[in-house]
């Protein structure tokens, strides 16, 4: 079997914010209530993902993630046209929008566990999203995390996608950064990474 790595991404989206809602996180608290520059990131970030391809290294991009995440506040009871909705939440709880609006999902090393294909019983590579259920800012991020890894990843003979754990501190997933794994054909401890690998 021949395969290959690929580093992604996610690019940050328009409503990047400093709120600092990881609680625990030094650098989310010392930078709350900073100003921030979503499109100055964003170019950032692809200038890196263009560093990395100039040394020869395959890089994939996540696109950002829909928000504010009108589906969340809805389920929160908030109610009439989208505009409504976020008007009414911000009067509420300003910090709820702030949350609904995060731009966390440009953290890819938390998106999913990729299983590859060389550690499966049926040689595909597998993806399950992790259900971030720790922070709620990122628990909304998995269902469209599985819709972009099909889209990117749809050769059923080669990939197979799974749904995220269900969400509760029974099943917390924060991702690959907290997987330990032992592979078999190795012998040895072995961390899941962000990186996402395909055979060919």
């Amino acid at each position: 079997m021949t395969a290959w790595e690929v580093n992604f991404d996610g690019l940050v989206g328009p409503t990047h914010n400093f709120s600092g809602l990881s609680h625990g996180n030094v650098a989310s608290i010392a930078s709350a209530d900073s100003l921030s520059h979503p499109r100055a990131a964003a170019l950032q970030g692809l200038q890196k993902m263009r560093r990395l391809m100039a040394l020869g290294l395959k890089q994939g991009i996540l696109p950002p993630h829909e928000r504010p995440h009108i589906g969340t506040l809805r389920r929160l009871g908030f109610s009439g046209s989208d505009a409504q909705v976020l008007e009414s939440a911000w009067a509420s709880d300003p910090l709820l929008v702030r949350r609904s609006a995060s731009a966390a999902a440009m953290w890819t090393a938390n998106a999913a566990t990729v299983s590859p294909a060389a550690d499966t019983a049926d040689g595909r590579t597998h993806f399950t999203p992790a259900n971030l259920t720790t922070m709620f800012h990122r628990s909304m991020e998995h269902e469209q995390t599985g819709r972009v890894l099909k889209v990117i990843f749809a050769d059923e003979a080669r990939f197979a996608h799974h749904p995220a754990l269900p969400s509760s501190p029974a099943f917390g997933d924060e991702g690959p950064p907290t997987t330990p794994g032992l592979r078999p054909t190795m012998m040895r401890p072995a961390w899941s990474s962000s990186s996402m690998a395909s055979k060919q």
